[in-house]
């Protein structure tokens, strides 16, 4: 007698795209490439409204806005504080440079906004546009080496389910999630933090930003409506003992660093301490795992170029996504000029693999001259003696006579690298 026996497959749901990360930089990764006809899924594994109650002040620059503003994100922001000129300066020595919105004709060199305004419109953005976010949703384990690949996720029930997607994008929220694996990480930490917050002084000036080297690192007070958002870069003792210190030190020390040119100071609330590390991570040239925003880099605050960072790399990925030609899909494989020697040779490559190659190509130089920058500024302007005070300001000076170099370090700051 023979018994029949019924397996039962499960089949496990495929997506062309999953970005795991709904905060700023995922959502303007899933706009920018919805608009392209891309269907996405999206997951964060914080609840909604988490990011909105966030207070930090981010510099999102011109290039930026210029970026946010198709996507429907910039009209939806409550409040922007243009900054309209940057001075640079050396605390106790000669040497300064002050950029300005007209040195490039346009309006504002950048804004600062609130990250959790921020956060807010992207959400409000993704969701006019259709695109859904399964929040509470965690990634807890990644097989790269699969095609597709195939994610683990866990939603906040406890639950868990699989899903596979040919392409995965890590973005600002994922930076710890499970795809450690697929990438390689790098780290460095430094021995200093950031004491973050809104400051008042007697002399404000509207729309004027100021970086001050300051000895063990930089200050940057960044204009509000009336008052600055201030980030102090100390490093790790003198700042705890100053947290310590009480309302009145505190704005004494304030005093000391920012010089008399903006009055008497004093925090609006206790500052709060934020450890600093460099960390970035990479992925190989066949890998179809895309890092962006702080999943792919995380930067020191001296130059305010992660958020616009990211933007770029978002801005990018939508760029290079391949259309599907009519009879064929993006994961066939290609057989035309672009790749027929890499067929030549056996190297089977399809429309998704061509575009994620030319996107890390695109991005190589940008990522790159902003992570050495902002290391180089953060390590050169914690060096405390006279010295090196002094070849800061001698490099002040030097930047501040010679055109094409001021010009194209200011569109770097502003556009990022071309």
């Amino acid at each position: 007698m023979t018994i029949a026996t019924t397996v039962t497959t499960v089949d496990v749901p495929v997506t062309p795209l999953a970005i795991i990360g709904a905060g700023p930089i995922g959502a303007v990764a899933a706009l920018a490439l919805s608009a392209r006809g891309v269907p996405v899924r999206m997951f964060e594994a914080r609840a909604p409204g988490t990011g909105k109650v966030d207070q930090r002040a981010i510099a999102v620059s011109w290039g930026s806005r210029l970026a946010l503003e198709p996507l429907g994100i910039w009209s939806r922001l409550a409040r922007v504080d243009p900054i309209e000129r940057v001075s640079v300066s050396e605390r106790g020595a000669f040497g300064s440079i002050e950029f300005s919105a007209s040195d490039l004709g346009v309006p504002a060199l950048g804004y600062v906004v609130d990250y959790g305004d921020l956060a807010r419109a992207c959400a409000d953005a993704l969701a006019d546009a259709g695109i859904a976010v399964a929040y509470g949703t965690a990634l807890v384990a990644l097989d790269a080496k699969r095609a597709p690949m195939r994610l683990t996720l866990a939603a906040e029930t406890g639950a868990t389910y699989t899903l596979d997607a040919q392409c995965v994008v890590l973005a600002d929220g994922a930076e710890a999630s499970g795809a450690d694996a697929a990438l390689r990480r790098h780290e460095r930490v430094y021995r200093q933090v950031a004491l973050i917050g809104e400051v008042a002084c007697t002399r404000f000036r509207r729309a004027q930003a100021f970086e001050r080297f300051a000895g063990s690192g930089p200050l940057a007070l960044l204009p509000r409506r009336d008052h600055y958002a201030c980030v102090w870069v100390l490093e790790s003792e003198p700042a705890r003992r100053l947290l310590d210190a009480g309302a009145p030190a505190q704005a004494r020390a304030l005093e000391a660093a920012a010089g008399p040119g903006f009055g008497a100071m004093q925090w609006l609330a206790a500052p709060r301490e934020l450890p600093l590390a460099l960390r970035w991570r990479t992925s190989d040239d066949e890998a179809r795992v895309i890092p962006i925003g702080n999943a792919a880099q995380l930067l020191h605050p001296v130059a305010g170029q992660g958020f616009n960072l990211g933007v770029r790399d978002a801005l990018a990925l939508a760029a290079e996504w391949p259309a599907a030609r009519r009879g064929s899909d993006i994961f066939d494989v290609r057989d035309d000029a672009t790749v027929r020697d890499d067929l030549d040779r056996g190297v089977a490559r399809t429309a998704l693999d061509q575009a994620l190659r030319r996107f890390r190509r695109a991005r190589r130089v940008d990522r790159a001259l902003t992570i050495a920058l902002t290391d180089g500024m953060a390590r050169i302007t914690a060096i405390d003696n006279p010295a090196a005070a002094v070849l800061r300001g001698v490099g002040l000076c030097v930047l501040d006579v010679v055109p094409n170099v001021r010009r194209r370090v200011l569109q770097t700051l502003v556009f990022g690298a071309p």
